[in-house]
């Protein structure tokens, strides 16, 4: 029997700043490099090998969905994005195992990029107790463990980066957590009052300084360093779904009278400075996203004179463009409870259609009940998008990039360990 010989348990080379302690054992754990042993892949899962079946018509061209996307230093091996999703699994932030074999489902499957769940720059910034965060140096280690995996399957990896504005404090789906988890008296928008409450199940939001609104432009930089350090091929900042930086956009609920609120510069006066802080502590090499909702959706309802809409996503879809923002993820809603949601599948494409006809020059994403192939196929053909995404569907169908490449005649390569998967035998 041999023997086997751990090393050291390694930390970041950086110094580590944290509110956070370890527990004991964890100092004394041996590593054994044996465990950072991994299958090379060939090539990425979900890339393009050819067709299934060359004597289909059309088989000799590859559908855009399987063709590759560069955007700076970033290229992913097809179209298709794993959208973020909040999955309120952790607990001060950090990301746990949960999270490692979630995200690294999607890249054995072959997704084309994921990219992690709404995370939050600052404690008072989660929307639930529930909720991942990069506010703190010791929650890189788990993060960057979760890129390192996605990294040797061949996928690529991102993260959202986030304020949950007036939503935040809020309860999560499947804990019930004790009143001390939350913080009721810190829940920060642009403007605060009764009247702002999102629901009765939120909470009364308080308005931010000026002071305040720098130190969570700030942490918004910081956190874009920390992802960076673990190894993050992009970050997505979140301006959509009324969390803080869709609360300044829009009227609604930007009722400021200083140089934050009023004429759309103003409004968008906070994204920017978030997009130049977030740019100036990432790597210049590597693109970001901008997550935005194009429409409150509130057209129809009567007794709201102004809101957040499409013509004023354009023109701030261009603002960002030349601040930095390389690729806008294109949502709606969220930012107010008296919307008016008609959901169908593609329901959200037109509003990506919009901006890239648009705005030249800078990337889209499609979003919006996205449930196959074909589907997410008539997308790029048709230049609504540049790539499209899916949130939901990946839940049901992990393998949804696999089930796409086969409804399109793709060829996509698998996972080694998984290929034995491509046939069935009885």
């Amino acid at each position: 029997m041999p023997s086997f010989q751990p090393t050291t348990e390694s930390t970041a080379a950086a110094p580590v700043t944290s509110i956070y302690e370890p527990i004991a054992s964890s100092k004394n754990r041996p590593i054994y490099p044996q465990e950072n042993y991994y299958i090379e892949q060939p090539a990425a899962p979900g890339a393009y090998l050819g067709p299934i079946d060359a004597s289909l018509p059309n088989s000799d061209k590859v559908p855009l969905l399987f063709q590759p996307f560069t955007i700076k230093d970033l290229t992913i091996p097809n179209r298709i994005v794993v959208a973020p999703m909040c999955m309120y699994s952790s607990l001060d932030g950090f990301f746990t195992n949960f999270h490692l074999a979630s995200i690294g489902s999607f890249a054995i499957n072959g997704a084309g990029l994921i990219i992690q769940e709404a995370t939050a720059v600052l404690p008072n910034g989660r929307i639930t107790p529930g909720c991942a965060g990069l506010w703190d140096d010791a929650q890189v280690f788990k993060l960057k463990e979760i890129v390192d995996f996605v990294h040797v399957q061949g996928g690529k990896v991102g993260i959202q980066l986030a304020h949950a504005g007036r939503k935040a404090s809020a309860g999560a789906p499947y804990t019930k957590y004790p009143e001390s988890a939350f913080w009721p008296e810190d829940v920060i928008a642009p403007s605060g009052g009764a009247h702002l409450q999102w629901d009765k199940h939120h909470r009364v939001p308080r308005e931010l300084s000026l002071a305040e609104i720098q130190e969570v432009i700030d942490a918004f930089g910081a956190a874009a360093a920390r992802a960076a350090r673990a190894g993050m091929d992009t970050v997505e900042i979140h301006g959509a779904h009324g969390y803080l930086i869709h609360n300044f956009l829009s009227p609604i609920t930007n009722q400021r009278t200083d140089h934050y609120g009023g004429s759309l510069e103003n409004r968008a006066r906070f994204l920017l400075e978030v997009v130049k802080s977030v740019r100036a502590n990432f790597p210049a090499e590597k693109p970001i996203f901008l997550r935005v909702s194009a429409s409150d959706l509130v057209e129809e309802v009567e007794g709201i004179e102004a809101s957040w809409e499409i013509e004023q996503t354009i023109q701030i879809a261009k603002w960002v463009r030349d601040a930095g923002i390389d690729v806008l993820h294109v949502s709606s809603g969220g930012n107010t409870a008296q919307q008016k949601i008609l959901t169908a599948p593609g329901y959200q494409v037109p509003f990506a259609e919009q901006i890239k006809r648009a705005v030249p020059g800078l990337a889209v994403v499609a979003v919006g009940i996205i449930l196959d192939g074909p589907q997410a196929e008539e997308v790029l053909q048709s230049e609504k998008a540049d790539l499209v995404a899916a949130g939901r569907t990946f839940l049901r169908h992990p393998n949804f990039a696999m089930n796409a490449a086969r409804e399109l005649n793709v060829k996509a390569a698998f996972s080694q360990q998984y290929s034995r998967g491509r046939t069935i035998h009885s």
